[in-house]
Parts: structure tokens; sequence; C-alpha cells
């Protein structure tokens, strides 16, 4: 007689669920790696941008001043406006990057959505956002004309969450002041709202490759509204 040898069910079951617990160890792993590959990108690519401005200032003694914040938000020309200035007349970038965490969403139109781009603000620090002259408090009118020179500018990634939360309202629904087409935010003061919004705003890995907020990078003169604690976490939290 032949005796035949084979699996056990239990011996089957803990094959199943060490297998199992491997899953559950590594595609958390994978799926991490794969944030922080592509906010690297994203710092690369603020860096490129950051740098372009700033080559942009030398040649025009300002940076530029159309804001991917100040028209249809839903719109390819929002915003991509700001970022064609750097590539037309002078190509101060070869081409408009394009964010690596893809399109994104906000919740003033439920369901609209962001092309897959980077957003810029300029204006003039303590004074407007770039193209106002002067600054209407709560004004919402796109700007009509440059006006004065820009010394200040931001550029920023929606991050991982893929929510936008510069359209004047955050992810959990709060309203904010720090929407892109505002910046430098000015008229924003230092109230214990606005601090926790702007902290909110800042994007911190510490917290979990999914946190909420945005990957930025600041440059020129920073912002100086009557929020001198806001503006400083602002600056700190800025990518450099």
């Amino acid at each position: 007689m032949r005796t035949r040898k084979g699996f056990t069910l239990i011996e089957l079951l803990i094959v199943v669920a060490i297998i199992a617990i491997l899953a559950a160890i590594a595609v958390p792993n994978f799926l991490e790696a794969q944030t922080r590959s592509k906010t690297a990108r994203v710092k690369n690519d603020l860096r490129m941008l950051a740098q372009a401005q700033e080559a942009y200032y030398i040649d025009w003694n300002s940076y530029t001043y159309l804001q991917t914040g100040t028209d249809t938000p839903w719109s390819a020309r929002a915003r991509w406006a700001g970022l064609a200035q750097l590539t037309s007349p002078v190509a101060y970038i070869t081409s408009i990057p394009r964010d690596p965490f893809g399109v994104s969403h906000y919740t003033s139109t439920p369901g609209m959505k962001h092309y897959a781009c980077y957003e810029m603000g300029t204006g003039i620090a303590g004074v407007a956002p770039a193209g106002w002259a002067p600054f209407l408090p709560g004004s919402t009118s796109p700007p009509t004309s440059p006006g004065m020179p820009s010394d200040t500018f931001e550029v920023e990634s929606d991050g991982p969450n893929n929510f936008d939360d510069t359209i004047g309202t955050l992810q959990d629904g709060r309203s904010s002041p720090f929407s892109t087409g505002r910046y430098p935010w000015q008229d924003v003061e230092d109230t214990p709202t606005n601090i926790e919004l702007m902290s909110a705003l800042c994007y911190d890995p510490t917290n979990g490759t999914i946190s909420g907020g945005e990957i930025y990078r600041h440059g020129g003169a920073k912002p100086c509204g009557r929020g001198r604690l806001v503006y400083d976490i602002f600056v700190a939290n800025s990518m450099r």
C-alpha cells in the first residue's frame, strides 16, 4: 500500500496567514516608497521653478506677475498662465513640469478637479498680490494689468492627498484666507484660527506620507502682513 502525503488544512491556513501578514507589511511600505519618490521629484521641480523665477527677476526686476489662482481654478490656462511666463519669450524653463501627484480636487464645487500642474503665487510683500494696484481686501476680481513689480513668490504642489488647500477651503471643509490668488496674504492677522490654518496648509511628512497640506517653496521677500507668526510658520515650512 502506498501512503499519500499532503498538507493538512491547518498547515495551509498557517501559510495563508503568514502570506497575509507579509503582504500587510510590504504593501504600505511600497506605497510609502512611491509617495516619498514623488515628493522628492516635486521638490526638485519646485527648486527648478524657483531658480527660473530668480533668473526672471534678474532680467525684469520683478518675478512673474500672472498667478495661477486668479482665473477659473479648474481651467488649464489658470494653472499654466504664470508658469508660461517662464517659457516665453525667454525660456527660463524648457517646459512646464507636471505634478507627479496628478489631478487634484477641491470642495468649492464638489467633484471639480484641477489639472496636474503646479501652482504659483506672486506679489508685493505687505502690499498686494501681483497684478493688483492697489489691492482691495475681499476683492475676488482677477487682475487686469501687471501692476507693480513683484518681489515675492511661492510655488506649490497639492501633495500626496491630491487636495488643493489653497483654493480657500481646506480638506476638512474649513474656510481659509490662504488662497494662491491672494498671495502674499497681507491682510491676514495673527489670530489662533489663522495660525492653525497656516499650520494645516503645510505638508508635514512626519505626520505620515499622506499628510494633508501643500508642498511649497518660497522665494524673494518674506511676506509681511499683519500676522508675524503666520508668516514665520509659512517661511519655516518652505522647502529649501
